[in-house]
């Protein structure tokens, strides 16, 4: 029986550091309206708020309707179970106490239902249901950029953890006391493997073409030494955050995005046997691991899938 689409409209939100979105699409994923702009620079709620309030407006305004719920996918921590927003460095001035960014976007919405969560969470949760992770049980997907964070779905489920800070695979020790991280730990996997560690690394190395993760791919690809060596040690540490993570979640499935769906065929086989030599053979037999499928939908759908999800966990 072919399966009947799912056309109730839903507001997408994507709060990013340096761009914002607000789309009208289905639950069946179909993006029917959309815009965007520049976020405001400085990234207080004071600035920031009115401006999302504003963008969903618009999308509103000029978009088919009506909507049932809004989802937004938040660049920052985030707790989906309370809607509260907390300090980024992409977003400062949001504070440890965070922001209750759902209940003000509701009540200047008329009373709209809405749902938040963070970037990975809500991307995994779009990987899950129209991606990479389609037919998983558990899998986690990691973002590879200017940080590194994943999104956890165990037992079908998004897992969040106590303080809503499940995922955050980017601060795991992979060399103890090694280079410092912004987090101000030494030794995490984001100081290896995100894109802007890789182009530092590089450039330590001896790379001497433009600093960035894209001009480090294309040279890594055309036998720059410096470059390949950057992107060979994320590798190595990929891997082995990687392996932690599947023993202690036993996940089926790894979605890597950003970084890892450029540079696939430089890092994945490294990934890979680094993930099967230090995992146990029953763990390793039952995963892949993947590039994201979604591409530049991925924020679009990140966002409606927040909805989706509080609405089919009935969360308040």
């Amino acid at each position: 029986m072919a399966k009947i689409a799912d056309n109730r409209l839903l507001l997408g939100i994507d709060l990013g550091g340096t761009k914002s979105a607000a789309l009208i699409a289905t639950a069946g994923g179909e993006i029917r309206h959309r815009v965007s702009a520049p976020t405001p620079a400085q990234g207080g709620p004071g600035e920031i708020v009115p401006f999302l309030i504003e963008l969903a407006q618009r999308a509103l305004r000029e978009g088919p309707g009506p909507v049932s719920g809004v989802g937004v996918s938040a660049g920052a921590p985030t707790d989906g179970r309370t809607g509260h927003v907390y300090e980024a460095p992409n977003l400062p001035g949001w504070g440890n106490d965070g922001v209750p960014l759902a209940d003000l976007l509701s009540d200047a919405l008329g009373g709209l239902p809405i749902a938040v969560e963070n970037d990975a969470n809500a991307t995994a949760l779009a990987e899950h249901r129209f991606g990479a992770g389609r037919g998983t049980t558990d899998m986690a997907f990691l973002t590879v950029g200017t940080g590194i964070g994943a999104g956890l779905i165990l037992g079908g489920r998004l897992h969040r953890g106590r303080s809503a800070l499940a995922g955050e695979i980017g601060h795991i020790a992979v060399e103890p006391g090694g280079r410092p991280c912004p987090c101000g730990l030494r030794g995490c996997l984001e100081a290896y493997a995100s894109g802007p560690s890789v182009t530092r690394i590089a450039v330590e190395k001896g790379f001497q073409g433009e600093p960035t993760g894209q001009a480090v791919v294309v040279a890594a690809r055309g036998g720059d030494e410096a470059a390949a060596a950057a992107l060979a040690q994320a590798a190595q540490m990929l891997g082995r955050g990687l392996a932690t993570l599947c023993m202690i979640t036993n996940v089926e499935r790894i979605v890597l995005g950003t970084l890892a769906v450029h540079a696939a065929d430089l890092l994945l086989p490294t990934i890979r046997a680094v993930v099967n030599k230090s995992t146990w053979h029953g763990i390793s037999e039952h995963l892949s691991i993947v590039p994201a499928e979604l591409g530049d939908r991925a924020q679009d759908l990140a966002a409606i899938c927040a909805w989706l999800t509080r609405d089919e966990e009935h969360l308040p």
